[in-house]
């Protein structure tokens, strides 16, 4: 089952353009209410870290568009089911931002609060827990398993190149 998801995931980031997410130009693309791009392993654990969240935490994505208004690019902690007890990835995810944030990319960290109407549609989307690695103005990219500053930053080119301007993007905003 894992090797068909990993062949399935490397068929995803070959071919970017199919499956992937589109976000309003302006904003935060709301998973919610669209089907997130895979972009990592399906492991069941997360990297431990002594907290539950990481940044601020949100009960809906619509608060992201003010809430990380500044930014380029979020994380967002999606923790296990309410009653578990996964530590967030707070240390690989602040790594991730560090490394972007010494390319000019400005970027935030939130956690989406289990229970709550977003999450619970976006957890049967991908595994939980788990992160999701959003552009503004772009797509976005689920990394889950055991999340890593690699996994991150490969989920942050992920989202990067699945919305905005092109011939997958399916808005006519270039010529054909």
């Amino acid at each position: 089952m894992l090797a068909a998801a990993g062949v399935l995931v490397v068929k995803g980031m070959v071919k970017s353009d199919k499956g992937s997410t589109q976000a309003p130009a302006e904003g935060f693309g709301n998973p919610a209410a669209t089907q997130v791009t895979a972009g990592a392993d399906t492991k069941a654990e997360v990297a431990a870290a002594d907290e539950t969240t990481v940044g601020t935490t949100l009960g809906a994505f619509a608060e992201l568009n003010t809430a990380a208004a500044k930014t380029d690019a979020v994380f967002v902690f999606l923790p296990g089911k309410e009653g578990t007890s996964a530590k967030a990835p707070s240390a690989p995810m602040k790594a991730a931002v560090r490394t972007m944030e010494a390319k000019g990319v400005k970027c935030g960290l939130f956690t989406l609060k289990p229970g709550t109407r977003d999450y619970d549609q976006v957890a049967k989307q991908t595994p939980v827990p788990g992160v999701l690695a959003m552009v503004k103005g772009g797509g976005m990219s689920a990394v889950s398993g055991e999340v890593t500053e690699a996994k991150l930053l490969q989920g942050y080119v992920a989202a990067g190149s699945a919305g905005g301007c092109g011939p997958s993007a399916g808005a006519g905003c270039c010529p054909k």
